[in-house]
């Protein structure tokens, strides 16, 4: 046959697109001028036609092609690739991008973020993952910068970390590749950046407010590492995520998405039946045993803190625990390594965090004491006299608590001390405050399990703790921050009590003088917590306000002794006539005996005063849970959940 009727020979369907093509999503067939090395479009363009990227054909199990593992979707361990080079032979990669005759990125550069596999081989990736990579990877002096700031105010009181591991792990991006440890870090940014937002570590030029910077993009990034499945969230990491952002939220002044983390938190902690030592993995390193003792007696503490604060339920119960307190050594002395922690010389600061997880414990016994004090419910009888009989009296608990407290070191009951600047020195200057603040929490929670104190012991309670909080050095107040603000909700309360019962112009001026001490230390602690920002003004402001409504019974009844119902009258209308005051009409028509009994004759006399000046709803307290979350929490674009 001759060669004019030769039928032309088949060209070979191509079974997978090369990079070009690929691309470009476009069809890759051979070219008919080279069609064993390139194919039409690579020819067309004078381009080498290549096939670096992974294939996700498994032909022969010894070489599949396998994409980068999605470590911020599935995990931490970084698998080995293999894919075809340009010459047709198999090269290994090992987390490391491939020189593609500059398509890629340079030979050796690795792909912390699998943002290059993702947008520029068609790996196919969760992108809001590969976006925060990139964000962190971007971010990295700021995030070793909030990493130093939450060492330096957050770790005296809650040491989540061991400082040496953290730096580490942050020096070799490890929180690139673990998604866990991504959430935790991001979430310690989160906070620290609230709290130095806040005030809490006065003044730094380099630490000025930036998109980057802001607190929320930090917690909307740990917020989004976290697995909506918290079955898929079984690692220390998530659990302390979510506990950092249960104090983030509470420095925000959001306390419903405090309690939403909160309840992620002892979800985690309830599948990893977290309470006891025994059900913990037995290749843990001292590293990360100490470091699971601090979270889960950190978070024991805060769960006490918010069934004190917020009127809740104690989610945790010490009786129920089965997990030692952490080792009181330095994290210096504490190595990975190590079969078990050398032994710090001389007292350590830890001796003092664990007291404060001891008042903790009596604190949460505290508030079922409280709680056995209310009604009962009708449709069930009270057990518990039945078993709880026999309690000591509250203020002998206090004598036992305080006695406790005297045989610690005087480096802890120092309170008033500066801080100094020496990370050594103030982690001492740290408990001493957490303690004293926590002490007062203590004298509160066990004076309201009595319900019948007079006017004088309840100013003598609240007197004695503000005038310990005026002690403690600012600081060390300002770093502990809205909690503390939180704290004061005690004094608030009992100060609220009085102000709605009988009272005389003694009662008065001692409960007056109380309430201006309390706008006081607001005022040097607010200073741009988003929480209570003006709390202190509008406190004073309706002590003024007060003051307006006394000042004018004060004229009313001087006017009236020495003149005829007539003019009382008139001078009733008068005060009713006053800015904000509303005096009920009954009292301006009262003849001046009946004024001089209701207690403005003498200083002892009794009187009470109106209920929209004094109940609940008339009080700028910034405590006043009531109303929900104080500080609504931004949703960022793009990011936010």
């Amino acid at each position: 046959m001759s060669s004019s009727t030769e039928r032309p020979k088949k060209i070979q369907r191509i079974s997978q697109a090369c990079d070009l093509c690929h691309r470009r999503s476009i069809r890759c067939r051979p070219s008919a001028e080279n069609p064993q090395q390139q194919c039409q479009n690579c020819y067309d363009f004078a381009v080498d036609c290549t096939y670096n990227r992974p294939s996700r054909r498994r032909r022969n199990p010894s070489l599949a092609h396998t994409s980068p593992p999605n470590v911020l979707s599935g995990g931490a361990v970084q698998q080995d690739t293999v894919s075809p080079s340009s010459d047709g032979s198999k090269t290994q990669d090992t987390g490391t991008s491939r020189q593609t005759n500059g398509n890629g990125m340079a030979s050796g550069q690795p792909d912390y973020t699998g943002a290059y596999l993702s947008v520029r081989e068609g790996a196919r990736e969760d992108l809001l993952d590969v976006a925060w990579r990139s964000f962190a990877l971007a971010s990295m002096t700021t995030i070793e910068q909030y990493i130093e700031v939450y060492m330096d105010i957050v770790y005296p009181l809650f040491p989540l970390f061991h400082g040496p591991t953290l730096k580490d792990k942050l020096a070799k991006r490890h929180h690139l590749t673990d998604r866990g440890f991504f959430a935790a870090a991001m979430a310690a940014c989160a906070l620290a950046a609230a709290r130095a937002r806040d005030g809490a570590i006065g003044d730094r030029p380099d630490l000025g407010e930036s998109s980057e910077r802001s607190s929320e993009v930090f917690f909307a990034a740990a917020q989004d590492a976290i697995p909506k499945d918290l079955g898929k969230a079984q690692c220390q990491n998530y659990m302390r995520a979510a506990g950092l952002l249960a104090l983030c939220s509470i420095q925000y002044g959001h306390i419903n998405m405090m309690h939403q983390f909160m309840g992620n938190y002892t979800t985690l902690a309830a599948m990893q039946q977290f309470h006891d030592e025994t059900y913990w993995p037995p290749t843990l390193t001292v590293v990360e045993r100490e470091e699971r003792r601090r979270l889960f007696w950190s978070m024991y503490t805060f769960q006490v803190y918010v069934a004190v604060v917020f009127d809740g339920v104690v989610m945790a119960q010490e009786n129920h625990s089965k997990v030692m307190y952490p080792s009181e050594i330095n994290d210096e002395d504490i190595s990975p390594t190590s079969r078990a922690p050398s032994p710090t010389t001389g007292e350590n600061w830890l001796q003092g965090w664990n007291f404060t997880t001891d008042l903790y414990r009596v604190l949460e016994h505290s508030i079922c004491r409280m709680r056995r004090t209310r009604e009962g419910r009708l449709d069930r009888m009270s057990v518990t006299r039945l078993v709880c009989a026999g309690d000591l009296p509250d203020s002998t608990v206090m004598d036992n608590v305080l006695g406790l407290y005297y045989q610690l070191s005087a480096r802890f009951r120092n309170f008033n001390v500066a801080v100094t600047g020496d990370k050594n020195q103030d982690l001492f200057g740290f408990q001493a405050a957490n303690i004293q603040a926590t002490l007062q929490l203590v004298r509160m929670t066990l004076f309201s399990t009595n319900t019948n104190h007079d006017v004088y012991q309840k100013c003598y309670v609240a007197e004695q703790v503000l005038t310990t909080f005026h002690s403690i050095a600012p600081q060390y107040l300002r770093a502990i921050s809205t909690p503390l603000v939180y704290h004061l909700g005690g004094i608030g309360r009992i100060l609220g009590s009085v102000m709605e019962g009988l009272l005389c112009e003694q009662s008065y001026q001692r409960v007056r003088a109380l309430l201006v001490s309390m706008a006081d230390l607001l005022q040097g602690l607010e200073s741009g917590l988003q929480p209570t920002t003006g709390a202190s003004h509008d406190l004073r402001a309706h002590i003024e306000k007060i003051d307006r409504y006394m000042d004018a019974q004060r004229q009313l009844l001087s006017s009236a002794a020495g003149s005829q119902q007539p003019q009382s009258q008139q001078v009733g209308n008068d005060i009713n006539n006053l800015p904000g005051i509303t005096l009920p009409h009954a009292h301006a028509a009262m003849p001046p005996q009946t004024m001089g009994r209701m207690g403005m004759a003498t200083p002892l006399d009794e009187f009470q005063l109106p209920a929209d000046l004094v109940d609940g709803k008339a009080r700028p307290w910034p405590f006043d849970f009531s109303q929900g979350d104080q500080y609504e929490y931004p949703v960022l674009n793009g990011f936010g959940g």
